[in-house]
């Protein structure tokens, strides 16, 4: 799938810091702040759970399916302020996510040992984060600048660290991650079983009817179209001439609606977010998510040995 970018924004002239927090002046806040960025969580999850030792991480320690939603607040509630909270709440977080990657260990579906701790899983996860962040922001909003590109990479660099990644282990510049991610995509992707569960949770929001049914068309849309065409291919996805129209008038709407939109209200879910003492609890939405996805869950047939 292919869309036109035309470069036509102008960079800041400050220097990117040497630590977190991020500012709100920051290109990083910029894209991360926009709503539309959230639709792009099917496809950076599908991601990061076909790098088996992710899939096997998810699949066997994560609540994604026991409390799909309280997962989906706890990960905005680490990343939004991590990246952008206070600095006493950006360094509790940073411990936070140390503290749950400790525990995270176990083998893959083919018995090959695997810890959260590995730096190459926590840059593969870092990596599908940054690079769907853009790519939905670019295609909703606005392209950035060679230069933009570059300073939003060095920032989102600032927050591979705070989740654990040592410094040195990024690729070094904006070209340098764009060439990783597409080897990793072509050389150590595989969609194992524990993959396979993760997307069969996922693929329909776990919304009570008929709010389940409107938004699943959109989010598959969204999940499948944006994929790497390999990846999608490896998952088994169909993509039709007519769903990649579909995208495109999809992603028309939203261009016209974040248009339209002042800057401060398309914020505001953010701010609330760094703002907050703790992830949002929607008690309801947590319980009928959980009875939806073990619902789902009960269709799932991994495959044959």
């Amino acid at each position: 799938m292919c869309f036109d970018v035309v470069m036509t924004t102008t960079v800041p002239d400050d220097t990117v810091p040497d630590s977190l927090p991020l500012g709100r002046d920051s290109l990083a806040w910029r894209v991360n702040a926009e709503p539309a960025i959230l639709a792009g969580g099917g496809r950076a999850l599908l991601m990061q759970v076909a790098h088996p030792g992710v899939g096997a991480g998810v699949e066997q320690h994560s609540t994604y399916a026991s409390d799909p939603w309280g997962r989906f607040f706890r990960t905005l509630d680490v990343m939004m302020k991590l990246s952008f909270g206070s600095p006493e709440a950006s360094a509790r977080q940073a411990r936070l996510l140390a503290k749950m990657h400790r525990r995270v260990v176990g083998e893959t579906d083919d018995g090959t040992p695997y810890s959260a701790l590995d730096t190459d899983l926590q840059l593969w996860v870092w990596a599908t984060l940054v690079d769907t962040a853009l790519l939905v922001y670019e295609l909703v909003r606005t392209p950035l600048t060679v230069a933009q590109r570059a300073r939003f990479y060095d920032e989102s660099k600032l927050t591979a660290y705070g989740c654990g990644v040592p410094r040195g282990a990024c690729p070094e510049s904006w070209d340098d991650f764009r060439v990783y991610v597409d080897g990793v995509v072509d050389r150590d992707l595989r969609v194992t079983d524990s993959a396979r569960a993760v997307a069969h949770a996922s693929m329909i929001p776990p919304l009570p009817q008929p709010a389940g049914r409107l938004a699943a068309g959109p989010h598959q849309l969204m999940t499948v179209g944006l994929l790497p065409p390999s990846l999608r291919d490896r998952y088994g996805f169909e993509w039709t001439p007519r769903q990649e129209r579909d995208l495109h008038r999809l992603l028309a709407v939203a261009r016209v609606g974040a248009k339209v939109t002042p800057t401060s209200l398309r914020e505001l879910n953010a701010r609330l977010m760094v703002s907050r003492k703790g992830p949002l609890r929607l008690p309801w939405l947590q319980q009928r998510g959980t009875e939806l996805t073990a619902a789902r869950m009960a269709s799932f047939e991994p495959t044959a040995p």
